[in-house]
């Protein structure tokens, strides 16, 4: 029986057909590099692939498939490299030690015991087990859990963990050039997974291990008038139909990118937001809402049917483009501040030169649905439960900032302390 364990991967080759074994890459610090192996002694990388065991068992060299994730391959070598060492300790008849896995340099640390619970197999459990929530939310769990928070933390077991790691951890992420708000939530992640209240993973949950981020959150901004009637002014009449439905909703980019005629309603004049599985769409928090619109947007929503189910199809399919056509419209409409600089492919470029400007994002189009609600009398639980807001704090922060250059506030302004 052999104590030594290698790893290789399989991928689809231009013809369709299987590769051979390939023996997977590592770097300098003995981690996996993901898709990488040696072909004909050239290293190439291969997005797509699938990750194999090789080892002796019984005289018998075996292949064992381990799928497609690179740390749970990673996982199983480690594991399989113990056990296989175990075996033949207890063969022996000798104490089961430590055995050098692929690499000479790179050994096991350690290996869980009953009351022990690894962190990579908690962390995979725990994600498995998390695939319900939003895919953005998950993607963001997965980043920190899997990729960022192990680079400054190399602890094998859960329980190890300490305030000290989330410390660690948050500097590693100042150092990345993460803003105070980022920062806060990937340490809210990793605080959330140890004290595991949902009980997706196995271990015991670890109570009194956290830090606290400050950060200033600034309130939402809404769109002035100007701002607005400028938009209006460089749009196609497809995109001001698009800012209409915004404007008239409240609705987030999500659940624009999947309504559907079906989800208005002409005798109570509203349109809904519910699950929708076959979109893999959820509404937030898990709150199905009816929200009441105008009959001028009800009008020109049915005018402009298409075949398509949803309002706003790409394809056939919902569009997950929104944002880029509202920067698209503002740059090509010169609307740009030409002072902030985005990511274009990967690189930083200026607002004045491609639709990267902060200044144009969807999420003002709800803060403009609250205030304009407000101002006309609307109260804040209702307009809490149009947003599909949770919490009502949220939604006065919303209200929280009015437009301060209305008629009614420079009236106020200028009345005060008059005649001194």
């Amino acid at each position: 029986m052999s104590k030594f364990v290698a790893l290789y991967l399989r991928y689809r080759t231009p013809e369709g057909k299987q590769s051979t074994y390939r023996p997977v890459l590592y770097d300098a610090k003995k981690r996996l590099r993901p898709g990488w192996c040696m072909v004909s002694g050239v290293a190439e990388h291969h997005r797509e692939c699938t990750y194999h065991l090789r080892y002796k068992k019984d005289g018998k060299w075996l292949w064992e498939s381990v799928g497609d994730d690179p740390n749970h391959a990673m996982t199983q070598r480690s594991s399989r490299s113990y056990h296989e060492a175990v075996n033949a300790a207890i063969a022996e008849k000798a104490p089961a030690t430590i055995v050098a896995a692929q690499e000479p340099d790179m050994k096991l640390s350690a290996v869980s015991s009953p009351g022990k619970f690894r962190v990579d197999e908690e962390v995979k459990t725990y994600l498995t087990n998390c695939e319900k929530l939003a895919p953005r939310s998950h993607q963001a769990y997965r980043l920190t859990l899997m990729d960022l928070f192990p680079q400054s933390c190399k602890k094998i077991y859960v329980h190890q963990i300490s305030k000290q790691d989330l410390q660690a951890f948050d500097s590693f992420l100042l150092k990345r050039g993460e803003e105070d708000r980022t920062r806060a939530n990937r340490v809210a992640h990793v605080t959330t997974f140890l004290r595991d209240k949902e009980g997706r993973r196995a271990g015991p949950p670890i109570l009194g291990v956290s830090i606290t981020i400050k950060y200033v959150e600034a309130p939402p901004e809404a769109y002035t008038l100007h701002d607005l009637e400028g938009l209006f002014r460089v749009s196609c009449d497809e995109d001001k139909t698009l800012w209409r439905f915004f404007l008239g909703t409240g609705f987030r980019e999500s659940e624009v990118s999947v309504a559907e005629y079906s989800d208005l309603n002409g005798d109570t004049k509203s349109i809904s937001v519910t699950e929708k599985v076959y979109f893999d769409f959820k509404p937030k928090d898990c709150e199905k809402r009816s929200v009441p619109i105008s009959d001028d947007l009800i009008a020109q929503l049915r005018v402009r049917k298409n075949g398509s189910s949803l309002i706003f199809p790409k394809n056939g399919r919902p569009d997950g483009h929104l944002l880029l056509r509202l920067k698209r419209a503002a740059f090509n409409g010169g609307l740009n501040c030409g002072k902030c600089v985005g990511q274009e492919n990967g690189k930083a470029v200026s607002c004045a030169d491609a639709p990267v400007c902060e200044k144009w994002i969807l999420h003002k189009f709800r803060k403009n649905f609250a205030t304009d609600r407000e101002a006309k009398g609307a109260k804040a639980r209702k307009i809490q439960q149009w947003l599909g807001h949770s919490s009502l704090e949220t939604t006065l922060r919303y209200l929280a900032v009015t437009d301060d250059t209305t008629d009614e506030v420079r009236d106020i302004v200028n009345s005060v302390h008059a005649g001194l």
